[in-house]
């Protein structure tokens, strides 16, 4: 039986720091049931971008129910959505073709974008090339054009450039060390009124999403740590700090979410991206 297709696609080098990555769930031709064709997506720090390319989604800001999310108004074909503090979904009737671009904060305010989730406007049209071509041929075509603009771009009060990471703790890291080097003023309020200038978000916000993002990756190269070990290394005081603030980026228990994980469909974007807690 046909399966859906769920697929992580990684920028160019040249487009590392710049976007934090791709997704693109495609449901064409497979049979699933209405709660399959449910979308979980944990909260993010991200600026991003989905492009529907064939089908319909219903995208909410929260968990919802099934029967919330169906009568919910059709998404625009191109949605922008700023950083998310809570756990998204979205849902489609039928068969969905559609791909997330995830821009970091910071590089999408060097691109042209608003902090409020004002897209920079050649961005979008350069994205117009998912639609017009096979994507096997757009991609491509989007990639050097997104290239071209992160090459041309300006911005007299940003971080300066870095080579680019798949892990919200790179970019923390980097952000953090850049707050102390530049700008005339270099105390605590200054660095502070910095990172909102660059990423609208506040210290506090960006290392929770760094430290829970760090959990993943603790579990999966130690696999037999304990919960409370695992909470310890990820940065929170304890295992029941851990808990409290996995729910709040997914809306579900540590214990909850990884069954949820392995067994149903509509938790395919935390497989995709190698996720467990």
């Amino acid at each position: 039986m046909k399966q859906p297709h769920s697929q992580l696609i990684r920028p160019p080098k040249a487009l590392a720091s710049c976007v934090a990555g791709c997704v693109l769930r495609d449901t064409r031709g497979v049979q699933l049931s209405d709660a399959d064709r449910v979308n979980y997506f944990p909260a993010s720090p991200l600026f991003t971008i989905t492009v529907v390319l064939e089908g319909e989604l219903r995208v909410a800001p929260k968990i919802l129910s099934l029967e919330a999310l169906r009568i919910l108004p059709v998404a625009p074909k191109l949605l922008v959505l700023p950083p998310q503090p809570c756990p998204q979904m979205s849902w489609s009737a039928g068969p969905v073709l559609a791909t997330t671009i995830a821009f970091f904060p910071d590089a999408w305010q060097q691109l042209g974008g608003k902090l409020d989730g004002t897209p920079p406007a050649n961005v979008v049209d350069g994205l117009s090339t998912l639609a017009s071509q096979p994507l096997s041929q757009a991609w491509p075509v989007v990639w050097q054009g997104l290239e071209t603009i992160w090459a041309q771009r300006h911005c007299a009060d940003h971080p300066p450039d870095w080579v680019g990471s798949d892990r919200l703790k790179d970019w923390t890291y980097h952000l953090m060390g850049q707050l102390v080097q530049t700008g005339a003023g270099r105390g605590l309020r200054s660095a502070q009124r910095r990172l909102q200038r660059w990423t609208g978000l506040n210290r506090q916000t960006i290392e929770f999403f760094a430290k829970v993002e760090d959990l993943h990756r603790i579990n999966a190269t130690d696999p037999d740590a304990s919960p409370a070990e695992i909470a310890v290394e990820a940065g929170f005081a304890d295992q029941s700090h851990m808990g409290r603030a996995l729910k709040r980026a997914t809306g579900f228990s540590p214990v909850t979410l990884n069954q949820k994980i392995a067994t149903e469909e509509s938790f395919w974007c935390y497989r995709l991206l190698g996720e467990r807690f």
